[in-house]
């Protein structure tokens, strides 16, 4: 776009990325929709089987969901690369079976709980955790150390919200 106007143009940018992160996960505020989220990331996934699990250990709510997809080869992709889904750019490939594209379902857990830890095994067979903790900026990756032999990943939400805890198998 040409300008003999004087006038400036340019592209928009983001000042704060933290911020906008916040705000993007605070404006998913419906629990059920985040577990919808979660099991479009299983199917994405191809998972032929997903298993939600709302329990309590040592006094504290939790939700499990687990699936036997293809796992999370790149962990760091995903807590770097929020709103640049690899989905879109499948999508646009012609993969039309994807369900997600935004890059921003994982966030949801927020609505949900305080600790969201993903478990699964890479390429390389080497089963990784990554942790993220609701309202932190920061996330922890980390070799396992146990044989995760099957494939498919495990989400894991705790301690839950107050307003979760009582969430039945039938809503969900």
């Amino acid at each position: 776009m040409s300008r003999t106007d004087g006038a400036e143009a340019g592209k928009l940018k983001i000042g704060d990325h933290w911020n906008v992160i916040s705000i993007i996960a605070l404006s998913q505020n419906n629990p059920l929709k985040a577990v919808a989220e979660f099991v479009e990331n299983s199917i994405d996934a191809s998972a032929r089987n997903v298993a939600i699990i709302r329990g309590k250990q040592k006094n504290e709510y939790y939700l499990r969901i687990t699936d036997d997809g293809c796992g999370i080869q790149d962990f760091r992709y995903v807590a770097t690369h929020i709103g640049d889904s690899i989905k879109r750019k499948l999508k646009v490939q012609g993969s039309g079976d994807i369900q997600g594209e935004f890059g921003i379902g994982l966030l949801s857990f927020w609505t949900i709980g305080e600790t969201l830890t993903l478990t699964s095994a890479g390429k390389d067979g080497v089963a990784r955790t990554m942790q993220l903790v609701k309202g932190n900026p920061s996330y922890a990756i980390r070799e396992t150390g146990m044989l995760f032999a099957k494939p498919g990943t495990e989400l894991l939400i705790h301690p839950l919200l107050p307003g979760i805890r009582s969430i039945s198998a039938e809503k969900i």
